[in-house]
């Protein structure tokens, strides 16, 4: 375990968003830069990677004290729905699992431009289903995500609750994507705090997923949607990120709804602080919270 300095965690992190996070970068090598960052991590002895699958996707289990358990966090990987794979986010979804001390289970959804909305999904419905299938109880899933990963399980609560399916016991948010209509104030204030979001950048893979298409804008913008009756909710967010309005906004629209919500605000750390936990403290302290949220609602 290494504890970077804050100053030197953000050197990196903006080092490295630079080189792959920019619409120079082709997509390919966007996928491999991000899965190569994800192999550097040294993992927690108490965690076990099993690979598998999961609605015929790749599917990695990070198992606390090396078995499976009967709770469970269902993790989408963030990447604006175009890149990250659960190789790229082994080092955090390891630490949840190990915070939460229960498998955390991430898989490879569909992604675009191959694949564009609603593809990621309806992948993440078929993996909820498939998970209840197995057997495992709505009551003890927590559903989990960070950046589009936390606007697809948002949206995967949204949709359960449309088809009459039971909902997971809680969701985990990390710096949300909900609003895809428009840049929020934070798109401008933000701008030059934020080491990771390059606005072009964000917005090519928004093209990516919706095509151009108003029709898709409409249906993903989840800014817009009902909140009434999805499970509570943890919400972390930095306060340089370009991000953060969305994730205000969705606390507002989740307690006006009647949700019980929780917001976490972290000063001076950027668009998902929580990536390298095994580099950054306030990354473990950040997913040890989490875990603690998790267990006090599946468990």
């Amino acid at each position: 375990m290494i504890n970077l300095s804050q100053q030197t965690m953000r050197k990196l992190v903006k080092f490295n968003s630079k080189l792959l996070l920019n619409p120079r970068c082709p997509i390919w090598l966007q996928r491999l830069g991000l899965d190569t960052l994800g192999r550097l991590s040294r993992l927690p002895k108490s965690i076990k990677i099993e690979k598998t699958t999961l609605v015929d996707r790749t599917a990695w289990w990070f198992d606390y004290e090396k078995r499976r358990s009967e709770s469970i966090t269902l993790y989408f990987h963030g990447g604006g729905y175009s890149i990250g794979s659960p190789r790229s986010h082994r080092d955090l979804c390891a630490y949840l699992a190990k915070s939460a001390k229960q498998s955390v289970v991430s898989f490879s959804y569909r992604l675009a431009p191959e694949h564009p909305y609603p593809a990621a999904l309806d992948d993440a419905m078929a993996a909820y289903q498939e998970l209840l299938a197995q057997g495992y109880d709505p009551a003890r899933i927590a559903v989990a995500g960070d950046s589009a990963g936390g606007g697809l399980a948002l949206s995967l609560s949204i949709r359960l609750k449309a088809f009459g399916v039971p909902q997971p016991a809680c969701l985990f948010l990390i710096s949300p994507l909900i609003n895809k209509k428009k840049k929020t104030a934070s798109y401008v204030t933000q701008y030059d705090l934020d080491p990771v979001i390059n606005v072009k950048w964000s917005e090519q893979l928004a093209e990516n997923y919706l095509q151009k298409s108003a029709e898709l804008l409409d249906e993903a913008c989840l800014s817009d949607k009902d909140m009434a009756d999805i499970p509570p909710l943890l919400i972390h967010v930095g306060t340089d990120e370009v991000l953060l309005d969305d994730s205000l906004m969705l606390k507002q629209r989740a307690m006006q709804a009647g949700v019980k919500v929780q917001l976490m605000t972290y000063p001076e750390l950027w668009h998902v602080f929580h990536f390298n936990p095994s580099l950054f403290a306030q990354a473990r302290m950040a997913l040890k919270q989490a875990g603690e949220y998790i267990k006090t609602h599946n468990q």
